[in-house]
C-alpha cells in the first residue's frame, strides 16, 4: 500500500484522486503525520465534497482489523445523524478525524506497510 513510505511531517496532506459517488465528486485527504490539531502520534483522514453543490450525507471512513474482518477498528463518520458538506471551496466542504488511529497501528495492520 505505501503507507509507510508517506510523509511523516505534521500537517502534510496526501490527496487521493477524485472519485464518483451518488452523482457527486469526492476525494480523501490522508495526513499520514497528523493533522495540525491532531494528538501526536495519530494519523488525520477527511472527506471532501468536490462538487460545486453543498449536500447532507451520512459517511463512515473505517479500517477493518486485518485478521478478523468482522471486527472494525478503526473509524470516522457522520453517526446516526447527517454531515454537512459544503460546496467545493467553501468553508466546511470536508468532515472526518483529526485523531483516526496511531501511526504504528495503522502500520501494524497494513500489509508490507
Amino acid at each position: 500500500h505505501g503507507f509507510a513510505g508517506l510523509p511523516t511531517t505534521r500537517n502534510e496532506v496526501v490527496c487521493s484522486p477524485e472519485f464518483s459517488c451518488f452523482g457527486r465528486q469526492w476525494r480523501v485527504e490522508l495526513y499520514p503525520g497528523g493533522h495540525e490539531d491532531s494528538k501526536e502520534g495519530y494519523v488525520g483522514v477527511y472527506l471532501f465534497n468536490e462538487t460545486p453543490e453543498s449536500i447532507q450525507a451520512y459517511y463512515d471512513i473505517l479500517l477493518e482489523h486485518p485478521t478478523d474482518q468482522a471486527r472494525v477498528s478503526f473509524v470516522a463518520g457522520s453517526g446516526d445523524e447527517m454531515d454537512t458538506f459544503g460546496a467545493n471551496g467553501k468553508e466546511g466542504n470536508g468532515n472526518g478525524a483529526r485523531d483516526f488511529a496511531k501511526r504504528e497501528t495503522l502500520l501494524t495492520y497494513l500489509d508490507n506497510g
